[in-house]
């Protein structure tokens, strides 16, 4: 968990450090074999990238490995490994929540590796190949987006949640490795700077991306429910929605729709280990709508986005609402990489008068939330 930091965060001390010692991301070598850390989907992926390109992979690593290859390449063990493929080229294959790379990294050096790459590495090296994939993006996006960092800096009301937008970025620069182990205390959504700010004795809630219900329930473990409108596109998470809140004595509303600024059919892709995303290459299509155009004059409490990259739209979409009903608003910051500036930037288009929070909920910069609270 992230301990308090009683330091003043500084955007110039960051801007500086960028200017004059961030490193360049390191380059595979074709010259030299890759072994890849993990089996799962990015690893996977990481290696059909690379032979295409002309690399030499020689096999894949795994702490405990559940099958003798992948790819049709071996699957060994650390401990299987010869000081010769020890000194290879070794790529952390694994990108999620839950594991830290920081971990993942100090596991592969205790073995002996000391040649590693991390994702962001590769990103800049394939970013074209490796498409979408979350926060992942070139140290150029960030560099060249300073302005739009400070002035999420600048628009955050406390330090922790400063601290949290500077070590978010050094992380994706691939300048605080540390930081990928790092957790605030608080719980995702509901916590003291959203529940102590709920007023209304008995709420209504608007839940984008409600998956299961999960959400809504531990909403209602914590302060009466009266009314819930939960969008969920995805068909299988829609019929699962349906059955986990239909014994719900509030005035819950399920709706298989995705959000967005219209009215409108949006592709959707499936996307790779991680989850699901609004692409334009998807291969299967979503009705999407505009919160203002479905719920009208209902006033709503609280509003939770968690639309898979579709954050900014959905606020566009539910401008009206946001502008009147003034509700606090806990908002998905991970999905892409410029959501870390352009999230605050659509707040502040639509509404005066808020106070902005982030929290980092899961390893990896993953389930970073910002918390929008009206004064």
């Amino acid at each position: 968990m992230l301990a308090p930091n009683s330091e003043m965060p500084s955007f110039t001390a960051f801007a500086a450090q960028i200017e004059t010692s961030l490193t360049r991301p390191k380059r595979l070598s074709q010259s030299q074999a890759v072994w890849i850390f993990g089996t799962g989907q990015f690893g996977r992926d990481v290696c059909q990238i690379l032979r295409r390109h002309g690399f030499e992979v020689a096999g894949f690593i795994e702490t405990k490995p559940k099958s003798e290859t992948a790819c049709e390449l071996p699957v060994l063990a650390w401990e299987q490994l010869s000081k010769a493929q020890l000194g290879s080229q070794i790529v952390i294959g694994i990108y999620n929540r839950g594991m830290p790379l920081d971990q993942l990294e100090s596991l592969a050096r205790s073995h002996g590796a000391h040649d590693i790459l991390f994702p962001w590495d590769l990103y800049d090296q394939f970013g074209s190949d490796l498409g979408w994939r979350y926060w992942l993006s070139s140290q150029e996006l960030l560099t060249s987006n300073l302005d739009g960092i400070e002035r999420s800096f600048n628009r955050l009301s406390d330090h922790t949640s400063r601290q949290c937008l500077l070590d978010i970025c050094r992380f994706r620069l691939g300048a605080l490795t540390s930081y990928a182990s790092s957790r605030h205390a608080e719980n995702q959504y509901f916590n003291p700077l959203t529940l102590e700010n709920l007023h209304s004795t008995s709420l209504t809630y608007v839940d984008g991306g409600a998956y299961n219900g999960d959400t809504l329930l531990e909403l209602q473990a914590t302060r009466p429910v009266n009314a819930a409108y939960l969008f969920e596109p995805d068909p299988a998470n829609f019929d699962v929605l349906v059955r986990h809140t239909a014994h719900l004595e509030s005035r819950i509303t399920c709706l298989p729709l995705a959000l967005a600024d219209t009215r409108q059919s949006l592709s959707f892709n499936a996307g790779t280990g991680e989850g699901a995303a609004i692409s334009a290459s998807g291969t299967a299509h979503i009705t999407a709508v505009a919160l203002d155009e479905v719920l009208g004059r209902q006033h709503i409490d609280f509003l939770k986005l968690d639309v898979e990259g579709a954050e900014v739209m959905a606020l566009q979409g539910a401008k009206n609402l946001i502008s009147r009903c003034r509700p606090v608003m806990a908002l998905s910051l991970y999905h892409r990489p410029q959501d870390i500036w352009a999230i605050p930037d659509a707040i502040a288009e639509i509404a005066d008068g808020y106070d902005l929070y982030v929290r980092q909920h899961y390893a990896n910069s993953f389930d970073s939330v910002l918390y929008a609270v009206a004064r």
